[in-house]
């Protein structure tokens, strides 16, 4: 069970990584110019297409994180990285939520701009957290599941 919900994970992680450059790009865009419509419109997709897949995916890995500290196969340093890394996305998340409610309305270029450097800023913390769990956490799950 616990190394099919890594490969799941890895999976994931593999499409999440594909979404985070298409919103960084487009969060990039919008950045560039706030007042095109067009590109704001298609940063709320890909943003809405990662938030689609998101939350269930960060069950998942919660359900991985507690076994792996049950079985004291994450450290304790690592786990309150990723506790801090949580915090900030759901910051984020939080913020990005609230600027989108209001995107198809009459949004000024400055809110059109804000909500592109909070996208931007989530796209680093999910390429952070994809590359960590990538590097370290699975990792870390794999060696006490099948240990030498």
């Amino acid at each position: 069970m616990i190394n099919t919900m890594v490969a799941c994970l890895g999976a994931e992680h593999r499409k999440l990584n594909g979404l985070g450059v298409r919103l960084a790009f487009a969060a990039s865009r919008l950045a560039g110019d706030p007042a095109a419509i067009a590109a704001g419109q298609h940063a709320l997709q890909v943003w809405d297409q990662i938030r689609h897949d998101l939350w269930s995916h960060l069950q998942i890995e919660d359900g991985l994180i507690s076994w792996g500290e049950a079985h004291h196969a994450i450290s304790g340093a690592l786990l309150d990285t990723l506790k801090n890394e949580r915090q900030e996305m759901r910051k984020l998340i939080a913020t990005l939520h609230e600027l989108s409610s209001g995107v198809d309305r009459k949004l000024t270029t400055g809110d059109r701009g804000a909500f592109a450097q909070t996208l931007l800023a989530f796209a680093r913390a999910l390429d952070s957290h994809v590359e960590r769990y990538d590097g370290e956490v699975l990792p870390s799950i794999l060696r006490a599941l099948f240990p030498k």
